[in-house]
């Protein structure tokens, strides 16, 4: 995990320490999201407030409508990852910022849109698509509650299965190359009115 003071804020673990992504960073990222499509838009939400351009390519266009109206140009739908970034990616206040690119399709993107420096790629999916080089090179991995074990332990195994059994109420499964951790979110009143219009 990275201090609190680094990346993108997600919430705080059992023991109430925070929790980071270091996202949007100098190298590359790819997050892959096991769970509902809110989660997409939280973390473009939150990456956007760090200084990052933002590409959500959704299924649900419609549910991105007061955050899309609020992040004016810096956030941009589109119907395919092709041709993405659009912009060159750069560090925060310099040109156009980090790119991020956050999907739900069912296609996971490629495993090379995150190559490169200031580009973070995020899928977020009820179930992994099997034999997906993306979610085979996935820097972190998030199981959106227990209902959602089955699912990681297709994608990391049978001691990822276990550990999102495990999770309580409101408790995310974290999983990086160092081991799994419990996440609990932190989400503002001001945030949920804008990700569910």
């Amino acid at each position: 995990m990275t201090p609190a003071r680094a990346g993108l804020h997600l919430g705080t673990d059992r023991e109430g320490n925070a929790v980071s992504l270091s996202a949007p960073g100098p190298t590359g990222t790819r997050i892959g999201v096991l769970g509902e499509s809110l989660f997409g838009r939280l973390f473009a939400l939150r990456l956007l407030g760090l200084g990052a351009r933002v590409t959500a390519v959704t299924r649900v266009p419609d549910k991105w409508a007061l955050l899309r109206e609020a992040a004016g140009d810096r956030l941009t739908m589109a119907g395919t990852a092709a041709g993405w970034p659009a912009y060159e990616p750069e560090p925060p206040t310099v040109g156009d910022g980090p790119q991020v690119l956050v999907t739900d399709q069912r296609r996971a993107p490629s495993a090379a849109a995150a190559d490169g420096h200031w580009r973070t790629v995020l899928h977020v999916t009820r179930s992994a698509p099997a034999r997906s080089a993306f979610w085979s090179a996935a820097d972190v991995v998030l199981a959106l509650g227990a209902p959602f074990a089955e699912a990681a332990g297709r994608v990391l195994g049978e001691d990822a299965r276990r550990f999102a059994e495990g999770l309580g109420g409101g408790e995310i499964a974290l999983f990086w190359p160092d081991g799994a951790h419990v996440l609990r979110p932190d989400i503002a009143p001001a945030e949920t009115e804008l990700l569910t219009p």
